[in-house]
Parts: C-alpha cells; sequence; structure tokens
C-alpha cells in the first residue's frame, strides 16, 4: 500500500471525440462497459487498490454522467476528511481558457498539484482498461529515482494510432527513445496512459510546456524531455486495452466472454469497484435461449441472446434476436426485432419486427434514448 506521499490525476474528457456518438452527452470516462462498470471504474479502482486516496478528476464538459456516478466516492472508500475525491472543472482565469488538449488540462489543475504536497503524482488516462497494480508501478518509480515512469505493454492493441508512443527500454529498464510510428509492429512497447512522475518536475515541466504551446503528455511532456530527465518503463503483461474508437469498444467489451480476461481483469486480490445497484436477478423465460454472453442483474430476457453483453434492465421479448451486440442499460428489443453488430446506448426502445444490422468492421450505433 501506498502512504499519502502519492496523489492521482485521471483524466475524464480527454479523447472523447474518438468516441463520439456515445460521448455526445458524457464524457469518455463515464461510458459504460462491462454489463455494469464505467470506464473510469478501471482508473479510480486500481489508484485505490494501491492506497492512493488522493485524487482528482480532471473535466471539461458534459459531467453530470460522472458526477452522478461518483458521487461521494465511498463505493471506492474515497469519502474522506482529507484526500478523498475531486472533480477537477475548468477554472477559467486570464491565462487559462477551456482546455484543448493534455497539456492545458494539467495546467488548469495546478492548483491541486501545488496543494495535494504528494511527492509523487500518478496520471491516468480513463480511457484505458486493465487491472494493474499501481504499486508495482510506483515502486519501479522511486527504486529508480525517476523523474518519470510509464507504463506500458508489449504489441498492445491500438486501433488509432495517432500520438501512439512506441518506447524503446534498455535492459535496465530505462526509456532511451521514444516514437510515434505510422503502423504498428507486435513487438513495440507502447504506452498505457498510465504514467507517474516527481510532483515537482511535473509542475515544472506543465508550466514550461503551457508556455510553449505544448499538447500531448506523450510528445510535449515525456518525448520532449527524454534526454534531460530519468525516464523510466514499467512493462505490463495482463489484458489491457485503449479505447480509441467504437471497434476497440466493441473488440474489449466482446473480450470479456473469454474466461481468461475476466479472470485476470476481475481478479479478487485487485477488486475493480463501481457504483453499486440493488436489483433483482435476470428473468429467463421459458423459450430463452442464451448462449456465450454476459447478461448483468434485472435483465428479463424471453428470446434469444448469442455472443453478446447486455447490461442491468435490458429486456429482450420473445421471438426477439440479439447476436454479437452491446446493449446497455434499461435497452428494450421488442418482440421479433432482429439485432446483429449492434451498440446501443441507454434507455434505447427498438420496436416490435424490427432489423437493425452492422457489421463486425462497423457497429451500428443506436443512440441514447432512440426509438426505432
Amino acid at each position: 500500500m501506498i502512504s499519502s506521499s502519492v496523489a492521482g490525476i485521471i483524466f475524464a474528457n480527454a479523447h472523447d471525440e474518438t468516441i463520439a456518438r456515445l460521448t455526445q452527452k458524457r464524457s469518455i470516462a463515464s461510458i459504460p462497459f462491462g454489463g455494469r462498470y464505467r470506464l473510469i471504474d478501471f482508473g479510480l479502482s486500481n489508484l485505490v487498490n494501491a492506497g492512493v486516496s488522493n485524487i482528482g478528476i480532471i473535466t471539461k464538459e458534459k459531467y453530470r454522467s460522472l458526477m452522478d456516478h461518483i458521487g461521494s466516492g465511498m463505493h471506492w472508500d474515497l469519502d474522506r476528511k482529507s484526500g478523498g475525491i475531486r472533480i477537477l472543472p475548468p477554472f477559467n482565469v486570464s491565462r487559462v481558457r477551456l482546455y484543448q488538449n493534455h497539456v492545458e488540462a494539467l495546467y488548469g489543475a495546478m492548483d491541486f498539484m501545488v496543494r495535494c504536497n504528494a511527492k509523487h503524482i500518478v496520471v491516468y488516462d480513463a480511457r484505458t482498461v486493465a487491472n494493474i497494480d499501481i504499486g508495482a508501478v510506483i515502486k519501479t518509480h522511486i527504486d529508480n529515482d525517476a523523474d518519470i515512469t510509464v507504463a506500458c505493454r508489449k504489441g498492445l492493441e491500438i486501433t488509432n494510432i495517432d500520438n501512439t508512443m512506441t518506447l524503446d527500454i534498455n535492459k535496465e529498464g530505462k526509456v532511451v527513445l521514444t516514437g510515434f510510428p505510422a503502423t504498428i509492429a507486435a513487438d513495440d512497447y507502447r504506452s498505457m496512459g498510465i504514467y507517474v512522475f516527481n510532483r515537482e518536475k511535473l509542475i515544472d515541466i506543465v508550466k514550461n510546456s503551457y508556455e510553449t504551446g505544448g499538447d500531448t503528455i506523450n510528445d510535449d511532456i515525456i518525448s520532449a524531455n527524454i534526454g534531460s530527465l530519468k525516464v523510466m518503463a514499467y512493462t505490463f503483461d495482463g489484458y489491457s486495452a485503449i479505447m480509441d474508437c467504437p471497434k476497440a469498444y466493441r473488440r474489449a467489451n466482446f473480450d470479456l466472454l473469454k474466461a481468461d480476461v475476466r479472470k485476470d481483469l476481475f481478479n479478487s486480490d485487485r477488486p475493480i469497484y463501481t457504483k453499486t445497484r440493488d436489483d433483482m436477478p435476470t428473468r429467463y423465460g421459458t423459450h430463452s435461449n442464451v448462449t456465450n454472453s454476459l447478461v448483468a442483474e434485472g435483465c428479463i430476457v424471453e428470446g434469444t441472446v448469442k455472443n453478446s453483453v447486455l447490461f442491468r434492465g435490458v429486456k429482450v421479448a420473445k421471438g426477439a434476436v440479439v447476436e454479437n451486440s452491446i446493449l446497455m442499460q434499461s435497452v428494450s428489443v421488442g418482440e421479433g426485432a432482429v439485432l446483429d453488430n449492434v451498440i446501443s446506448d441507454k434507455n434505447a426502445d427498438i420496436g416490435e419486427g424490427m432489423v437493425v444490422k452492422g457489421t463486425e468492421e462497423k457497429a451500428f450505433l443506436i443512440e441514447k434514448g432512440q426509438k426505432i
């Protein structure tokens, strides 16, 4: 466990544009995932499991859903008098506008970084899904007296490779070179969007980068300082996924249908916490047929469900067929409807006999509350 010498920062809105259809009314951090979770649950849980209890969440816009999900932070044991969880909305003064990138976001959170009095700060991108031992990352950082430590994974699957940083690592684990290749190689070590910084160094770097018009963490904070700072790598070999497009979101949800992925991501040693909801068990009709699917509590299934993920409160009527699809909370599928390769946001209503089909490469997206 980590003492109060470590604080955490999570980006809630960074990369909203990469899954624009699912972030029209929410941040990427609050996108539902895996039947009952939100993407931010992984960052919060990983930090809390390492004993980090002073966490700031940098928001920009559309964060009502996020605030409703987090509440006081009690589901992550963060409802505290000292430390706890803080929402960090844009703080507009003469030198700070509504942020457009990582550097501006961190500059807007400068007050949190100065006041937290931690020696180290973990910076976490909410679009990263992994169950990673943050304590081990911090230990690597401290043992090597590093200025920056980057969590990375060999062959990490990236769909949108814009600004995806690869790392050349020597035998001591030091990052000697970074790159931004236009193609993906299976043996690349790629940043997971999880970093540990020496707090004072981070403050100085952010100030300097902001003054010079810096943009991203990977390019303008790490790569730009690779020659003057000690940058170490922490190599992770567990399951991880980056939500950088609808295809990646679909793939990661379907990965949960594999027993080994579920075992790795939801292991009992480092639980993934979320906002609890008391609901009845799922009810299956006498003619229902469910195979290779993840079905959350509170659902009513009377039709056929194959290779799909159903969130809480989904209803699949008699004669309906749902295949290769992701249906978020309280979606209703009418009698005789057919869904194949569909991603449906919350509270959508698919009428009787409707046929909605996408493809594996491009799922059909149904918007929140939409009626078809």
